[in-house]
């Protein structure tokens, strides 16, 4: 049992990062769907290369997207909206004409006999009776830009009867006519007349929204979405035989029933066994890529973390628009999960996590295959356009390259599967545009990601890198030797990082980092000492070396308490490993003239470099300072002291825990002497 507890404890980040592995399978294999999947694939335009297909049910043929939407458009236009003739309104209006009529004429004192004024109040009368009876139609944005030939049904008590809007007054119309009549009369009251006959009518026929809703829903719901019948046994296909629209539709029917039957608790049971098993293999085959490809990533749990993160994020994603919002598909930034683990992590890494996310999404997205190929040929070319990220203009440059290749491979496809561009959709076109567009959201993914995980990116690197930040300007103010060294190492180590491969970068910054705890004491450290003046040799020889020690340590206290990122800690705690102080260790043992001397006073606390970018820097740290002590410079100096230093670090096992090959330190060291030599201006000696 403690065998047991003890293999568990010291294999614990192992397992976890399993755990975290079946985690992934589990939710994945939760939102999968549990419909049964269609077993042929095929394609509008290419040739039938399965079987003969025989129809294994009787089943409908279902009218496309496009013959249900023309359908109802037919219906739509064909529709007479209701309106419904309001007598109740009439009669009042009629009244107010009558009232009107009476005050307005005993106001005005026009002098008319009663007989006169009885056959105007009977002329008016008429004239609104008439008007009203043929109706004054109300506006309705429904009539918006109607003739008067647009046909409509008018309700008007128990009876129902087709017309047409040019068969009725608006109130411009129906004040036209009534003074056109009043004036045919010839009356000098006339004026009069308009005023009282204007105020009196009134709009009396109205918009009958709920019987036209009611009717317009009834029609569209007597719309089929059928449109004939395949009974069992019928040949549906050949072999060979090329899929035209016709076939087509007769085989996506089937595929719609098939899937739709088989739903059963059996069948779901043996569909989510084989969902299981199809995510289990394509998230295993992704686990041993990178188990035995890139053991340094499999190793980090946050690199783990960040990687099924952000797979199953998309895949959930991915699912509920599937189930919700099909027709947005092609929105999804799918490109975008390729981008962030080549950012963080690395390319062929980001094209394998890819393959497999697109692969287990292929299953279940409509024509998959076309989204499989689109989505795979777009996610590569948005790892090779990306590259390090190291500017902000990369990634909408990628965006413009996931953009035309989605284009160049939507156009492809139909001209393989059409033979034309007849059905060319700028909505869809619109749709991987948008796509492509939103891949820009990294941008602020990115910068969650660095907090959430602690990973740089080089845009944090070239921002670290900008010796106007404040860090390394007051390095620069007060320890400008210290400056002046850490540029040049930064100098040399991405130079040799840049030939034996390597984040040249993050060695760069790391270097420019790695001293900045001389700030506290600058004047003990000999780059910045002016001539003729030592504080050492007030101090006895432990004091020195704990002041030379301490600036690792008080190097790792300002970084953390300026937030600088992990990573560039390291160079400051790993750059002298766990050497020891050489030139005061030796000067205290001659001084104890044989005693024991206390060795840890005079060692640096390590760790040592565990990373070829640590390494490369450490050797680029010892060999900058030491070629400032030769006196008068020369290849054969140059060349001693690179071999000695380096091979003195390997003799103190500084790199054991490196993932650098000796052939790799061979090639750094030569760098390293050109560089240095360089530096010194020295020209290489022929032979004579």
């Amino acid at each position: 049992m403690n065998i047991i507890l003890s293999k568990l404890q010291h294999n614990y980040y192992d397992i976890l990062k399993v755990l975290l592995y079946v985690v992934a399978v589990a939710i994945v294999v939760w939102v999968s769907p549990r419909e049964s999947m269609f077993k042929y694939e095929f394609n509008l335009g290419k040739p039938w290369s399965h079987n003969d297909l025989i129809a294994p049910f009787d089943f409908s043929i279902y009218k496309t997207d496009k013959q249900i939407a023309e359908e109802k458009q037919q219906v739509l236009n064909n529709f007479r909206p209701y309106f419904r003739y309001d007598d109740n309104v009439t009669a009042s209006g009629r009244q107010l004409l009558i009232d009107n009529f009476g005050e307005l004429w005993q106001v005005s004192d026009l002098g008319k006999s009663n007989k006169d004024s009885l056959r105007l109040q009977l002329f008016l009368t008429r004239i609104y009776d008439e008007i009203q009876e043929k109706g004054i139609i109300q506006y309705h944005e429904i009539l918006e830009g109607k003739g008067p030939e647009y046909p409509i049904r008018i309700i008007r008590g128990n009876e129902v009867s087709d017309a047409h809007l040019g068969m009725f007054y608006n109130v411009r119309t129906a004040n036209e006519y009534a003074s056109g009549k009043i004036i045919e009369l010839n009356d000098p009251d006339s004026s009069l007349m308009n005023l009282i006959i204007n105020q009196s009518l009134v709009q009396n026929v109205f918009y009958d929204e709920e019987k036209s809703n009611a009717e317009r829903d009834e029609l569209l719901s007597r719309i089929s979405i059928r449109s004939g019948l395949i009974q069992k046994g019928q040949l549906l296909i050949s072999t060979g035989e090329l899929v035209d629209p016709e076939k087509y539709q007769i085989l996506m029917s089937l595929k719609r029933d098939y899937e739709q039957d088989l739903g059963g608790s059996e069948s779901q049971f043996y569909i989510i066994i084989g969902n299981s098993l199809l995510i289990i293999l394509l998230f295993l085959i992704q686990f041993l890529f990178i188990y035995f490809y890139y053991k340094g990533i499999f190793d980090s749990l946050k690199k783990t973390v960040l990687i099924l993160l952000s797979q199953v994020g998309l895949i959930l994603i991915t699912h509920y628009i599937f189930r919700n919002y099909t027709q947005w598909t092609y929105m999804i930034p799918f490109t975008m999960l390729p981008v962030l683990i080549a950012v963080f992590i690395n390319k062929r890494v980001a094209v394998i996590v890819h393959l497999v996310t697109v692969m287990i999404l292929g299953f279940y997205a409509p024509n998959s295959f076309n989204f499989f190929y689109t989505q795979f040929a777009a996610g590569l070319i948005a790892v090779f356009s990306v590259g390090n990220l190291s500017r902000r203009v990369d990634l909408f440059k990628t965006s413009l390259f996931v953009f035309l290749t989605y284009m160049v491979v939507y156009v492809s496809m139909l001209f393989v599967q059409e033979g034309s561009l007849d059905s060319f959709s700028y909505e869809f076109m619109g749709y991987l545009a948008g796509s492509s567009i939103l891949i820009l959201l990294a941008f602020p993914i990115i910068f969650l990601y660095e907090k959430m995980f602690g990973i740089i990116t080089h845009l944090t690197l070239l921002e670290l890198s900008n010796t106007n930040n404040p860090l390394l300007r007051d390095l620069s103010v007060k320890a400008p030797g210290t400056f002046q060294h850490s540029l040049q190492v930064g100098n040399l180590a991405a130079e040799a990082l840049y030939v034996i491969g390597g984040d040249a970068l993050l060695a760069r910054t790391g270097a420019l980092y790695h001293d900045i705890g001389k700030m506290n004491n600058p004047l003990y450290f000999i780059e910045n000492q002016a001539y003729g003046y030592n504080p050492h040799d007030e101090l006895s020889y432990e004091d020195s070396a704990r002041i030379i020690i301490g600036h690792v340590i008080d190097g790792i206290e300002m970084a953390r308490k300026a937030g600088l990122p992990e990573q560039i800690i390291d160079f400051i705690r790993t750059h002298h490993g766990t050497r020891r102080v050489e030139y005061f260790y030796k000067l205290e043992k001659k001084q104890m003239q044989g005693m024991e001397v206390d060795e840890s006073e005079f060692r640096y606390h390590g760790p040592v470099p565990f990373s070829r970018e640590t390494a490369v820097v450490m050797m680029a740290d010892s060999i900058e300072a030491a070629s400032r002590s030769i006196k008068k410079p020369d290849e054969q100096k140059i060349d001693d002291l690179v071999e000695n230093i380096v091979d003195s670090l390997m003799e103190k096992n500084q790199f054991l825990n490196t993932n650098i090959t000796l052939r790799e330190i061979n090639t750094v060291k030569k760098v390293l002497k050109k560089k240095i030599m360089d530096i010194n201006h020295i020209r290489i000696a022929y032979p004579e």
